[in-house]
């Protein structure tokens, strides 16, 4: 895997945690680190979880994998894009409440930690790009919310839901023979 492509990976899936730190944000105010500590670790955690899970993986799982991949990245895309729709649901200001929002939303980055493995991407590369790009999203989306309001919320879930689509089709098509990999 291209590193560009797991940099636009990393990123889908770290709109989840950017709009769920917008929201933490506005509920929040400007207490910004315990809303960026909590997603990002959670986000790196769970990453790294799913890597040690992929790892342990047997090599005859590496036929299917592609297709499940793509299945999976399609679906938490298709599903990031429904729920933007969807009424707000921000989390209340309290540590209880943004760890919740903060597990909540890095599950799927587990998925994605084991496809990582499976690839055979280096923990440390995934582990950091992830760490780096959530803590900046974090940062950036938690000043954000407690600046702008949830206009923006919607919109971070919709591209980042877009990206994980598209990473998914290209997986896909590269099963397919349409794509080199």
């Amino acid at each position: 895997m291209h590193i560009l492509e797991q940099l636009l990976l990393v990123l889908g899936l770290a709109m989840d945690g950017f709009a769920a730190s917008v929201c933490m944000g506005m509920a929040a105010g400007r207490r910004v680190w315990p809303i960026v500590g909590l997603v990002s670790g959670f986000h790196v955690a769970m990453l790294l979880a799913g890597y040690a899970l992929g790892a342990g993986l047997p090599d005859s799982f590496s036929a299917v994998y592609p297709w499940a991949a793509a299945a999976v990245l399609i679906a938490l895309g298709v599903n990031m894009i429904r729920t933007a729709a969807g009424p707000e649901a921000c989390a209340g200001g309290g540590l209880g409440s943004m760890a919740a929002m903060s597990l909540a939303t890095s599950v799927d980055a587990m998925t994605v930690g084991a496809a990582f493995a499976i690839l055979g991407v280096r923990p440390a590369l995934a582990g950091g790009l992830m760490g780096a790009v959530m803590v900046s999203l974090s940062l950036v989306g938690s000043l954000f919310g407690s600046h702008i309001g949830r206009g923006r919320r919607r919109a971070a879930r919709t591209a980042g839901g877009a990206i994980l689509c598209l990473l998914g089709g290209k997986l896909l098509l590269g099963a397919m023979g349409v794509m080199g990999p």
